[in-house]
């Protein structure tokens, strides 16, 4: 049997803690009911960009910008991130977010929705996080794919449902 409590531990383990700015837009985020990634997602997903050193990510749902800035926190050098996201109030947000962040400069926020935006991208990406309406993922998936290199991967945000889906078995 799956232990999601005990690999949870272990996930929050890697934990790189954010930025004063990152602190705050979190707090924010989550007393305005703002869906952004648990702690849990951004430890794991922190790890493997500081593993991988990713030049070029692409994040599929931006919502206020919070992980597109916790990202831009632990990439290297020359690294830039591309960011999708719809709607227009957490455009805004997202944008004030952006020119606040140290590495803003290299976040760029692509306004529309992802399943006609992802059709006009060409480059090749080395690390994609999706993070956007779970139901929309398998519409974005051909784009997406189309849009990685050999050796790129892949993150895509919820798809366990905090361990619900490991449960219902």
């Amino acid at each position: 049997m799956f232990d999601f409590e005990r690999a949870t531990d272990y996930i929050r383990s890697l934990e790189l803690p954010g930025s004063a700015l990152s602190e705050e837009i979190q707090k924010d985020a989550l007393a305005g009911d703002v869906p952004i990634i648990r702690p849990e997602t951004a430890s794991f997903l922190l790890f493997l960009i500081s593993l991988k050193k990713p030049l070029s990510i692409l994040e599929v749902g931006t919502a206020v910008g919070y992980s597109a800035i916790r990202m831009s926190e632990v990439m290297p050098a020359g690294a830039t991130i591309t960011t999708i996201e719809k709607y227009p109030p957490r455009i805004e947000e997202a944008k004030r977010n952006f020119a606040r962040a140290p590495r803003g400069c290299d976040i760029t926020l692509l306004e529309g929705d992802a399943a006609d935006i992802l059709k006009t991208l060409d480059k090749p990406y080395d690390l994609i996080f999706m993070d956007a309406a779970k139901g929309q993922y398998i519409h974005f998936l051909d784009d997406v794919l189309r849009l990685m290199k050999p050796g790129s991967i892949l993150i895509s945000d919820n798809v366990l449902q905090g361990g619900d889906i490991i449960e219902s078995h």
